[in-house]
């Protein structure tokens, strides 16, 4: 009777988990958020809280309440630093961003105009920007200890089994949690950043990034005892680097799409952020190889979709800028060749997992098939000059039967790689044991006692 009382004690109902970001997830942004938003769904399948820490202390610049996406609200629940939540909103606690915000009010709709020309006027001499202007910042800086100390509050509050950390740069939550032993620390990797690095350096290209190298990225990983790697060359390099810590292989899953909408005869598609490598890599595929498509293939066609419409200020033949599109399933289903024209960058390409998921044969140079090589050749054509990836992209043009065969096998691959169950529950599984190990542990100590 004892020993039950005690097992009823230690017997958890559900676990719970504690992602940590200093970015919102929204849908159809970044791959990074797509990669979270989808495993937050499957732990929401399998019955496992979550709660979504956001340490961006102005989600919505200046506004002083932001909506949170309903593709995150729905699978977790969303706290922010400097904010509190209602209903569907975080609003500000800040008193002196209300101050400023309502003196700012006062000055638009008080203020005459001629008052604020001379304002105007005056702050222009002096090459002085708007206040409201903030100092840019490194999205990927280290943690400050405001961060920190509200990282730990929430911990506390919460009490999770498990908590992850959104890349290696917030490693540093877990020097406050080094005495809650029963916790899982955990890091989403998602890349290799001192490779990243190392690749824009070699590039002569601006990462806008901090700088990483080897030893200051495994300091970083080694606070964490599970790192999850986004594909199994990561994997490898992770275990090498920190073999103290456990490397779980954690890509994106992905399912197969069908299509309702025909095939347009040399419709090309490329879907990205503005993320710096997709920018790079798309400016120099519109500037190196769209012309030699056009002059092989003079009725070809590229739709660009994704908030890397944003930075693309130059018109091209062709070449149709589409912005951010909700619904990229009539998109994928008109084109024949989807591009990853990538120079640089680490991880995994989400959008040539998503292409395949659609079943559509690949053009890639080798960096945007990295940790994926055992496609190349069957659901993608890999080239790395202009002229090899414009040849590429004319072969799949002119032969239907092998960019039938390659979709086909696309359509393969997510089934029998990227499944849902096939890359996440591994990690789940490894959560219920440490959970489970916790428990007997501390049975183990009543029962003594």
């Amino acid at each position: 009777m004892k020993v039950n009382s005690i097992v009823n004690t230690t017997k958890q109902d559900k676990i719970k988990i504690q992602i940590v970001s200093r970015t919102i997830l929204l849908a159809n942004s970044f791959g990074n958020a797509a990669y979270i938003l989808d495993f937050l769904r499957y732990l929401q399948q399998t019955g496992i809280d979550t709660e979504f820490i956001l340490l961006d202390e102005s989600p919505n610049g200046r506004n002083l309440w932001y909506l949170i996406p309903e593709s995150l609200r729905t699978v977790t629940k969303v706290v922010a630093i400097d904010h509190f939540t209602v209903g569907s909103y975080l609003v500000s606690s800040s008193i002196s961003n209300w101050i400023i915000e309502s003196l700012r009010f006062m000055y638009n709709l008080l203020l005459p105009n001629r008052i604020k020309n001379i304002y105007r006027r005056n702050r222009d001499k002096k090459e002085l920007p708007p206040r409201y202007i903030l100092p840019l910042k490194l999205w990927d800086r280290l943690l400050a200890p405001k961060e920190i100390e509200f990282v730990n509050s929430q911990v506390v509050r919460y009490q999770p089994d498990v908590v992850i950390a959104n890349y290696a740069h917030l490693s540093d939550i877990f020097d406050a949690l080094k005495e809650k032993t029963n916790i899982l620390k955990v890091i989403l990797t998602h890349d290799v950043r001192h490779q990243r690095t190392a690749q824009f350096q070699k590039l002569g290209l601006d990462s806008f990034e901090v700088e990483w190298n080897r030893e200051k990225e495994r300091h970083a990983l080694k606070k964490a005892q599970v790192l999850l790697a986004i594909q199994q060359e990561d994997c490898k390099i992770f275990q090498n680097m920190v073999p103290e810590s456990k490397v779980i292989c954690m890509p994106l899953a992905a399912t197969c799409k069908s299509h309702q909408f025909p095939q347009v005869p040399g419709r090309c598609l490329f879907v990205g952020s503005n993320a710096n490598h997709n920018y790079y890599g798309l400016k120099w595929f519109l500037e190196n190889v769209w012309d030699k498509i056009i002059q092989l293939n003079p009725n070809s066609s590229l739709h660009i979709c994704g908030n890397i419409c944003d930075l693309i200020k130059e018109t091209y033949p062709n070449v149709h800028i589409l912005g951010v599109v909700k619904d990229l399933k009539p998109e994928y289903s008109a084109a024949e060749v989807c591009l990853v024209p990538l120079l640089a960058g680490s991880g995994l390409k989400i959008k040539l997992v998503e292409a395949m998921s659609y079943g559509r044969a690949c053009v890639s140079t080798s960096v945007g098939i990295q940790g994926l090589p055992e496609i190349s050749g069957h659901t993608t054509l890999v080239a790395d000059t202009a002229e090899d990836f414009a040849n590429s992209v004319h072969t799949l043009f002119t032969d239907s039967q092998k960019r039938k065969l390659m979709e086909q096998q696309a359509y393969r691959y997510i089934e029998e790689n990227l499944s849902p169950q096939s890359v996440y529950q591994p990690f789940v599984d490894y959560i219920y044991q440490h959970v489970q190990h916790q428990q007997t542990n501390t049975l183990d100590t009543m029962v003594a006692v």
